[in-house]
């Protein structure tokens, strides 16, 4: 099974986790989708939950004990069967649906199309307090594929986004394994509020997302990772700064949009807000440290200076420009590995493989 490494969008991480969370004090509005106008009984009926919306203009589906369909019923339902995780409802999703033509098909797929829940929290979230954020996920039985990539995005604007494929956002919380058990799981973690965030996207996040097909040759092919989603929660930690250092303790986060000039160590202008959000989560916890490490592709034709070397400047420019935003020094620790620990096995030459990746190593 694949893995990524954790993604930092700014300041959160996640754990993927198997022990459901207590919906104790829960901020977000009906995320057990229990509060109805109706029952459903038909496809993409996910206004029927209140307060519940899609990102992009797609047909989120609801199941409910209540239906008087057989195709959206609970437990048993046209994609399989699953018991809710704590009520009578729960909602689903295409996560992914492949273009290709199916057994029983002849059409292609839907080019990146991916559905998305939108929920409200009950209050903003506070500028530099921790939340726990929780929701629980099962793969249908009838799905074909399986995914990596299933998170929450946090904004304080709602996302309306009208064009059904993949929401081009950096999320806030991943499972960065692929998500293959029928059984409900829990995907966990921890965030730290930048301030104002009002409303909750879930659902497949393509910038991590992997795929693999679970179904064998020559059968009936949905072509979808269809995905039960239930019992979403965002709660207040109030974690004492020591306990949030453990949780965050020897976590790897890789930034994604930095960028550097080609072969050298100068960092590109469009890198510098996710720069200025990550000085800004480092001066609010100053008792972190961190390293910083670079890694880069294994072409160095033409070049003066190997790719360690480079890989080590290019971190070092990370530092300085961290440290010119007010982080202390002493809070960076810089290292450069060169072309070693590839993302994408397939090509040493990928963009994957150049990347700087923070790692909180040691508190004071």
């Amino acid at each position: 099974m694949k893995k990524y490494p954790l993604i930092l969008s700014v300041v959160f991480l996640f754990i993927f986790s198997f022990t459901f969370k207590a919906q104790v004090n829960n901020l977000v509005v009906n995320g057990s989708f229990e509060n109805t106008t109706h029952p459903p009984c038909g496809s993409g009926e996910y206004k029927r939950a209140n307060g519940i919306s899609s990102s992009n203009n797609t047909s989120v589906d609801l199941y409910s004990v209540q239906s008087n369909s057989n195709d959206y019923s609970v437990p048993d339902n046209y994609m399989g069967s699953q018991l809710s995780q704590g009520g009578s409802n729960y909602a689903g999703i295409v996560a992914f649906y492949a273009d290709e033509a199916g057994v029983f098909k002849t059409v292609p797929g839907y080019q990146q199309y991916s559905e998305y829940i939108q929920l409200e929290l009950s209050t903003p979230l506070t500028a530099g307090t921790p939340y726990q954020i929780n929701f629980n996920v099962s793969l249908a039985e009838k799905s074909a594929y399986a995914v990596s990539g299933l998170g929450v995005y946090l904004s304080s604007e709602k996302v309306d986004i009208d064009n059904n494929s993949f929401l081009n956002v950096t999320p806030h919380l991943i499972a960065c394994e692929i998500v293959t058990q029928t059984s409900w799981e829990t995907v966990s973690g921890t965030y730290v509020a930048k301030g104002g965030e009002k409303y909750l996207t879930l659902g497949c996040f393509n910038l991590c997302m992997d795929t693999i097909k679970v179904i064998p040759a020559f059968t009936n092919n949905s072509r979808k990772a269809y995905y039960y989603i239930d019992e979403i929660s965002v709660l207040s930690e109030d974690k004492p700064k020591e306990d949030l250092t453990s949780v965050l303790y020897g976590n790897c986060f890789r930034l994604q949009e930095l960028n550097f000039e080609p072969d050298q160590s100068s960092i590109l202008p469009e890198s510098y807000t996710q720069l200025k959000e990550l000085a800004h989560f480092l001066r609010t916890y100053p008792f972190l440290v961190v390293y910083i490490d670079g890694y880069t592709d294994d072409i160095n034709t033409g070049m003066e200076i190997s790719t360690e070397q480079l890989s080590e400047e290019r971190s070092l420019e990370v530092k300085k420009y961290l440290t010119a935003y007010g982080v202390r020094g002493d809070q960076l620790k810089t290292r450069g590995f060169g072309s070693t620990n590839t993302l994408d096995q397939y090509s040493v030459n990928s963009l994957k493989n150049e990347r700087v990746e923070i790692t909180v190593c040691v508190t004071e």
